[in-house]
């Protein structure tokens, strides 16, 4: 496994503390990356803030890229260029737009049940589908503080909006996993992404819960090229494997599906280090 994942990164790690369980704590976590060769990874949290947590790691870890940032979810003030601008402030490297409230991904949740109260949900765009000018001025953020903006779990007509609005800016926007059925991206949808600049992400944890089968994986990929694809775990789960065990597996079902040791080098380990440069 440590020469699979020698240099590899995960950008996507939920780790204590945390407001629920989680698999291992930011401390671990950084353990893990060094026993393994990684060159690093992220470390997400819903509702704090993570910055300053990688920093900390960066200092006992100097081996390690870690990063942290913040998502922009309610405890935060939701859409809050002010939130964006002080984690970056504070090293952050990444942004999430709205995940587990927002109002798209609460409107899938809630898909059966055409009486739920959505309102105290957070949207992106107004009833045109144009961005808000909230989300234009965490995007001017972004691009000052050069942050990396990912899409968090909101609905892809809100995405690609960023998107568009991101590449005028000069941002650099990451679909998060982009294949998951409460926020997935059509093909077409990821082609657009990438001519502008996009960077797909794939989860392991939609695959390994059964969500979107390995081979729809591959086949997106190949649509888009590896050169515009990062793989992540999204683990964290008490019950999902540990996020290095997640990688190494995520990697071996992609060989057997046709893909190359350079193809995931080039995904595992070359674009993550490139988008956070």
């Amino acid at each position: 496994m440590n020469d699979l994942l020698r240099g590899a990164y995960d950008l996507h790690i939920h780790t204590a503390p945390d407001v629920v369980p989680r698999k291992c704590t930011d401390l671990e976590a950084a353990r893990r990356m060094l026993e393994v060769g990684m060159g690093g990874g992220a470390i997400k949290c819903h509702y704090l803030d993570t910055a300053a947590r990688a920093a900390l790691l960066r200092e006992q870890f100097p081996q390690l890229n870690i990063v942290g940032g913040v998502v922009l979810n309610r405890s935060v003030g939701g859409l809050n260029p002010s939130a964006v601008e002080r984690t970056a402030q504070a090293g952050g490297k990444l942004l999430w737009f709205p995940t587990l409230e927002s109002r798209e991904y609460q409107r899938f949740q809630h898909r059966d049940d055409p009486t739920a109260d959505l309102s105290s949900y957070i949207p992106v765009c107004d009833e045109n589908g144009r961005l808000l000018p909230a989300a234009l001025d965490i995007l001017d953020a972004a691009a000052q503080y050069q942050m990396v903006v990912c899409t968090g779990h909101i609905g892809p007509s809100e995405g690609m909006a960023l998107v568009r609005e991101g590449q005028r800016k000069g941002c650099t926007i990451v679909l998060t996993h982009a294949d998951n059925p409460a926020d997935q991206y059509s093909t077409a949808q990821q082609i657009e992404a990438v001519r502008m600049g996009a960077v797909v992400e794939h989860s392991f944890f939609t695959t390994y819960y059964g969500r979107t089968p390995i081979e729809e994986i591959a086949r997106q990929i190949r649509v888009v090229g590896c050169e515009n694809v990062i793989l992540t775990t999204d683990f964290g789960q008490p019950k999902s494997p540990f996020f290095d065990e997640g990688m190494a597996q995520y990697a071996h079902l992609l060989l057997e599906n046709g893909f190359t040791l350079d193809e995931l080098r080039q995904i595992m380990c070359q674009n993550p280090r490139r988008i956070l440069s």
